[in-house]
């Protein structure tokens, strides 16, 4: 969520709802949204009171507003450089990717593993998806029909654009692993069920670190997916095992030298699409 001028152009109405996303990025958001109080974001905004009260009269249609604009406001953040960097330095250090299958499975666990929790830690952290949360639970609980279906609307809409972006990303894997989809998995639509049951996976783990916020840290040592033993937070072991659920090694690939420059073109391309997310966020 991008913070607004105080003091900023716009119409009133522009300026004091920017005032209060100003408030919300920095002080963080409650489910009522309560804490905010008009007569401030008011003097905040340099607004005169007597414009303020003209567009809304009274505090409810105030924050019933500032709900619709935190919402769209809201960007949720999605992968980093640094996640990146850790998983080209992963296959980076096994020259073998290529030629030996562990290796090969080796590489895939332990990426997922770093980045999976890499992830799970950033946006633990993350005040916009702290927003996100609050948003949902305070949309659930309105109690007027159409401030809800609004709210909800705008909801739907960010979270399309952070499946669309991580099917993106899911879709250019299989071509650098040498897996595929599951059949009868396939294409755009398998890809964007990965990344819808992601999603939900990992929301309802941040849900949890309220009352559970050992899930953030707290690791279990054990062999699995087809690797040695390694240590596991909750959370990255199960999303590790919902993204291979969704692939399996292609039968019909040969690592030979055509498929390791396609598999570099698709480190680039994985690279690329990353960095342009980084720009817009």
């Amino acid at each position: 969520m991008s913070s607004g001028s105080q003091q900023g152009g716009g119409t009133p109405r522009e300026r004091v709802l920017n005032t209060a996303l100003s408030q919300i990025t920095e002080h963080g958001m409650t489910v009522s949204l309560e804490h905010l109080s008009l007569e401030e974001i008011i003097r905040a905004s340099g607004v005169s009171r007597a414009s303020a009260y003209r567009i809304w009269p009274n505090k409810r249609r105030f924050l019933a507003d500032v709900l619709v604009s935190a919402v769209r406001a809201t960007r949720l953040e999605v992968d980093s450089q640094a996640e990146v960097a850790q998983l080209t330095a992963l296959l980076d250090a096994n020259p073998s990717f290529a030629t030996d299958a562990q290796v090969r499975r080796d590489v895939i666990v332990e990426g997922l593993r770093i980045s999976i929790q890499a992830d799970f830690e950033r946006i633990a952290s993350s005040p916009q998806w702290a927003t996100y949360l609050a948003l949902n639970a305070t949309c659930r609980g309105l109690a007027d029909s159409s401030l809800r279906e609004e709210v909800a609307t705008a909801l739907a809409e960010m979270q399309e654009v952070f499946i669309d972006h991580r099917s993106a990303v899911y879709a250019r894997l299989p071509p650098l692993l040498g897996y595929r989809l599951v059949p009868p998995l396939s294409g755009a639509n398998g890809f964007r069920s990965m990344s819808e049951a992601a999603g939900a996976l990992m929301t309802g783990f941040l849900v949890q670190l309220g009352a559970r916020p050992q899930l953030l840290t707290a690791t279990f040592r054990l062999a699995a997916y087809g690797v040695d033993e390694r240590d596991w937070t909750v959370p990255a072991f199960a999303l590790t095992g919902l993204v291979l659920s969704y692939l399996e090694p292609d039968p019909d690939l040969v690592w030979d030298q055509a498929q390791l420059a396609r598999a570099e073109a698709t480190l680039a391309d994985i690279t690329a699409l990353l960095k342009a997310s980084w720009v817009t966020n």
